[in-house]
């Protein structure tokens, strides 16, 4: 939900055991909710991202390699696993056109989010610590300085403390479905893999 309105933001993810870690929200720049939810002090800026948005190919905009770019809009939504207030941005690294067109950011356990959150200096939670870590463990202390994506032991995520993530993602996706909050749903991203794989400078298409 979005705090102080009756919006909701929908997301898609394959990784409902980082629920307790998300530091904040991205919007795509078209979402259909950024014009209604940019506070007055924040719309000049937004506007002029987007419409800079509107000049990058989609295969530009999921390039690894192009620095992240992105704006608050100046609200904030509410994480329904822990009641926190997460600020919401605009980033063109979000596509519309795939999933809901909005995700939840959780750095510590996504490369992409991490960059970005690195970038504006949003805060980075541990949630999936390394095996052999301690639970204390802090985002400067993973390997590599860089998001921890493989399988490891839940930590800062309330009831589900202790144990492998794998086990938790089942937990935790059966209790946000008691709760009303969330589903498990198929989702399908179907695309040709042979001009989503072309290096935007062009690289010929066999």
């Amino acid at each position: 939900p979005v705090d102080g309105s009756e919006d909701v933001i929908s997301v898609f993810t394959t990784r409902v055991d980082t629920v307790f870690g998300i530091t904040y929200v991205v919007l795509a720049p078209e979402h259909p909710l950024v014009e209604k939810l940019t506070a007055p002090e924040k719309r000049a800026e937004v506007e002029a991202y987007v419409e800079r948005s509107r000049h990058a190919t989609d295969i530009e905009r999921m390039s690894t390699e192009r620095p992240k770019t992105g704006v608050p809009i100046g609200s904030f939504a509410i994480n329904p696993a822990n009641g926190e207030r997460l600020p919401i941005w605009i980033a063109d690294y979000v596509l519309s056109q795939y999933g809901t067109g909005a995700i939840m950011a959780v750095p510590a356990s996504d490369e992409r989010d991490w960059e970005f959150a690195r970038k504006f200096a949003l805060p980075i939670r541990v949630v999936v610590r390394p095996p052999d870590a301690p639970d204390e463990i802090t985002a400067d202390q993973l390997p590599g300085d860089a998001a921890y994506v493989d399988p490891g032991v839940m930590v800062n995520s309330g009831e589900f403390n202790g144990l492998p993530n794998e086990a938790a993602w089942e937990r935790i996706a059966d209790w946000f479905e008691q709760r009303g909050v969330g589903r498990r749903r198929v989702n399908y991203r179907m695309r040709d893999w042979l001009v989503s794989r072309q290096r935007y400078w062009g690289t010929p298409i066999p």
